[in-house]
């Protein structure tokens, strides 16, 4: 089914060969990573397509946000609001993220372009920094715009000692003009929609040409520090060891079987384990360990904390070292407007493509922009389900899918008549 004409396709392929060429060459992949000169001179391109796809008063807000619009009818009615994000993980894909910011510029050229305007203003975002980071903190330029970020989180360092602050100063942004930027500072939104891929497998291996979410994921992450003994590594004898690596490496897979065992829909990631010194005739006194925990499923986001918490301290205790076990909340669980879902499903049924009600493991944008208006998302599918990596892949057709269904989905939520077939 071809659900858009070669003149987006063409466009589309012309923006993906474009923005690729803003990448590290000394990573496999493609890598633009929030602060780096490749994410910056990516930000200057990003500006003059915003331009050309015809949006107006198109500027970077406070912290970095790219931001334009196409006006509407009413320019005093509340916008519909598309957007995802353009910046990479280390050796990451080539659609995370960019389909939803590609595929909403390209929304707003074909409105343009029909002569249809819509009654309200469709305003496109790019958002700034919305990976994970050495600062331990994702989704920055929504989270700011939401009001969600905080002075103590100006004050995170990564691996080389700099704070979050003084990085966001050496790019050019404001660290005191991004703070308590909440929606009651703007005007409201009416709707917030991102297309996306689905970086899992249910959409293929279901043959379903489109994803409705229905909840994006809850995250937190935690930090065990290991203490233990320090040994000769040939003297120490194996009974009598207090190994702080081997401990957290237990831990490692108490996360895994933990995970395993729940029914629906949770996973536990080990992300980093270190035994925080480097020679090899040393039993390790100390060690680290770095994971997160993500599920759909409130009773088990509430607990996990306190079941984790045990777990670990056994195996810890197993191997006779102490541990401190440090949380950190990422995002809560949120589920998507069902307004919206119901735009999005019928939207799909307009044009005659398959759609299913879907989850969210990854976190988005959207989960900060939820705290502003309702928020609904669209899934195309991912080959294998693979992403974060340079194997993630999404064929054309179904990014035109997915971009139809969401002309097609802000059209309905504009004429207000997202329950009609």
């Amino acid at each position: 089914m071809h659900t858009l004409d070669s003149i987006s396709a063409d466009r589309i392929s012309g923006l993906f060969a474009e923005i690729e060429s803003f990448t590290d060459p000394d990573f496999d992949g493609w890598t633009r990573t929030v602060f780096s000169p490749f994410y910056q001179e990516e930000r200057h391109w990003m500006r003059r397509q915003f331009q050309d796809a015809g949006l107006k008063d198109v500027h970077a807000d406070a912290f970095g946000n790219i931001i334009g619009v196409l006006p509407g009818k009413n320019p005093t009615a509340e916008p519909i609001v598309l957007g995802s994000h353009t910046d990479t993980v280390e050796r990451g894909g080539r659609f995370d993220g960019i389909v939803g910011v590609l595929g909403a510029l390209e929304v707003a050229q074909r409105i343009r372009e029909s002569g249809r305007l819509l009654e309200r203003p469709l305003m496109v975002i790019d958002f700034f920094g919305e990976e994970a980071n050495q600062f331990g903190l994702t989704c920055l330029g929504s989270r700011s715009l939401a009001g969600n970020l905080q002075v103590q989180d100006l004050e995170r360092t990564g691996a080389d000692g700099q704070r979050l602050g003084d990085v966001m100063q050496a790019f050019g942004l404001d660290p005191s003009q991004v703070l308590g930027q909440a929606a009651g500072r703007r005007s409201p939104w009416h709707a917030y929609l991102e297309l996306h891929i689905e970086q899992s497998t249910t959409l293929e291996q279901a043959g379903c040409d489109i994803g409705v979410v229905t909840s994006v994921a809850g995250i937190k992450r935690l930090l065990a520090r290991y203490l233990g003994q320090y040994d000769h590594a040939g003297g120490a004898r194996m009974g009598a060891r207090k190994d702080a690596l081997l401990a957290a490496a237990s831990s490692a897979l108490a996360l895994h079987e933990f995970a395993c065992g729940n029914p629906g829909y949770a996973v536990a990631t080990t992300t980093h384990l270190d035994s925080l010194q480097t020679a090899q005739n040393v039993v390790p006194g100390k060690a680290e360990l770095r994971a997160e925990v993500r599920t759909t499923d409130q009773t088990w986001f509430t607990s996990v904390e306190s079941d984790l918490a045990q777990r670990l301290s056994a195996r810890a205790k197993e191997y006779g070292c102490d541990l401190d076990l440090q949380w950190f909340l990422d995002n809560e669980i949120v589920q998507t407007d069902p307004t919206l879902q119901q735009g999005i499903a019928n939207a799909s049924r307009n044009l005659g493509l398959s759609w299913m009600a879907v989850p969210s493991g990854a976190t988005h944008d959207s989960v900060h922009m939820s705290r502003i208006c309702p928020m609904g998302m669209i899934f195309v599918p991912s080959v294998g389900g693979r992403s974060h990596c340079p194997e993630e892949t999404t064929p054309q057709q179904d990014i035109l899918n997915g971009i139809a269904v969401l002309e097609e989905t802000v059209r309905l939520v504009d004429k207000g008549s997202v329950h009609s077939l």
